[in-house]
């Protein structure tokens, strides 16, 4: 059996299908690099809680940590790596946007910033705050440690060390080593290592009030934020026709 056989293409033709494949295998430009700052917005920051309480004249709130306090007011959104800190006299309550709050006494200075897996509340150099939340971390004085529930945190004078309470629920270190500490327990430790034996101790009741006694002295003279109030909607009232007496004939 014998193939057709196919003409080949003329040197003309050849030539014109070169020319025209040519820009087809042409290397693409290169992707010019962006510059910083330019054809893109400022990362969005989410709200992390809102203040609901500020009692005393002391509070106030670095937005984005850059070292310019404003006076804290009342119902304020703060967003995350916002600082939010106290005076003398003065203390200060934080509703989280994903449930829980947090509580800090006077002279305190934390922060807030949201991770991928807990809502992490930074202890900068002093005070006391008290968190009420299922899932939190809280950083200071170079220790990491993760809470479930009702915990009272505080930066002690003597020797700077912190000292975790639980009041109720579970809290665990997480760096520089460790540990569980179940409820009515307590734990000292620094950015070096545990305290005492390197392991949590048992606290009385009357300890573990103490610990939360500044809160009670707080919710006695807290000042909420109102409830906001939404006009009451209703549906329009139907208009049906008003029926006519008949005429009686005269």
């Amino acid at each position: 059996m014998t193939l057709p056989r196919i003409p080949r293409p003329s040197s003309r033709f050849s030539l014109a299908l070169l020319l025209a494949l040519l820009p087809a295998c042409a290397p693409l430009p290169p992707t010019p690099t962006p510059t910083p700052g330019q054809g893109q917005g400022p990362p969005v920051l989410r709200p992390v809680g809102r203040i609901t309480s500020i009692e005393g004249p002391n509070a106030f709130v670095d937005r984005g940590n850059h070292g310019a306090g404003q006076p804290a007011q009342l119902g304020q959104a703060l967003l995350a790596g916002d600082r939010f800190y106290t005076g003398p006299g003065t203390r200060m309550k934080i509703d989280f946007w994903n449930g829980g709050y947090i509580e800090i006494d006077e002279n305190t200075d934390p922060s807030l910033f949201q991770d991928l897996n807990c809502l992490v509340v930074s202890l900068f150099r002093s005070g006391r705050i008290f968190v009420d939340k299922s899932n939190a971390c809280v950083e200071s004085l170079g220790t990491k440690s993760q809470q479930f529930s009702k915990v009272a945190y505080s930066v002690m004078p003597a020797g700077a060390y912190l000292q975790i309470t639980v009041v109720e629920g579970e809290a665990r270190t997480l760096e520089p080593a460790p540990a569980t500490v179940p409820a009515g327990w307590r734990i000292d430790l620094t950015g070096r290592g545990l305290l005492g034996d390197g392991r949590a101790y048992r606290v009385p009741e009357e300890a573990i009030r103490q610990s939360i006694g500044w809160t009670q002295y707080y919710r006695n003279r807290i000042r909420s934020t109102p409830a906001p109030e939404f006009p009451m909607f209703r549906f329009p009232r139907p208009q049906y026709p008003t029926p006519q007496t008949p005429r009686r004939p005269g």
